[in-house]
């Protein structure tokens, strides 16, 4: 079919690009999940992490010179410790920092949040992965791990007051 610019302004004959055609940089894709829900570990650091239930979601990157660029927003509360959040692909955690705090603990972690009382606190962490490589697909997930206590999500530490939502958004980069 030919590709035709009427004089209004409009075009016919092109229902798409492809993928292939966009430039570097754009957005080829979207997911996002929302946890409405409560959610609580008492998983600690010492020990792994523990996934969050509701706050993980599944794309198929389109080329595998894509990158995948992820956002998570997470609402957290404790009591007297630290919350520790990070991200995988699929059972990889991706771009794992290098930090150690000033005890010599390494925590791996991309966030975390302190607490000396029982106030919300909002964790943000954005990352680009661009070691996908492939068309199949991924799996990304938010896991947390604390110190001591236990990390309280969408609400205020040992209440039933709901303070926000969780979101996890990964977008599809063209390379």
């Amino acid at each position: 079919m030919a590709i035709t610019i009427n004089g209004n302004g409009t075009v016919t004959g092109l229902s798409q690009l492809p993928d292939s055609a966009m430039a570097a940089g754009s957005i080829l894709q979207v997911k996002q999940t929302i946890k409405g829900n409560a959610f609580e570990s008492s998983q600690t650091v010492g020990g792994g992490y523990a996934d969050i239930t509701g706050l993980s979601l599944d794309i198929t990157p389109s080329s595998t010179s894509s990158n995948i660029y992820v956002m998570a927003t997470i609402y957290n509360s404790n009591n007297n410790a630290v919350n520790f959040f990070r991200i995988l692909r699929d059972s990889t955690f991706i771009e794992q920092p290098s930090f150690t705090s000033s005890s010599g603990a390494n925590y791996n972690a991309h966030g975390f949040s302190y607490f000396d009382h029982q106030y919300q606190d909002t964790c943000v962490i954005n990352l680009l992965d661009d070691q996908i490589s492939t068309t199949s697909q991924v799996t990304y997930k938010v896991q947390c791990a604390v110190t001591s206590g236990v990390c309280t999500l969408n609400q205020f530490y040992n209440t039933s007051n709901y303070a926000g939502n969780c979101t996890l958004t990964a977008m599809e980069v063209a390379a």
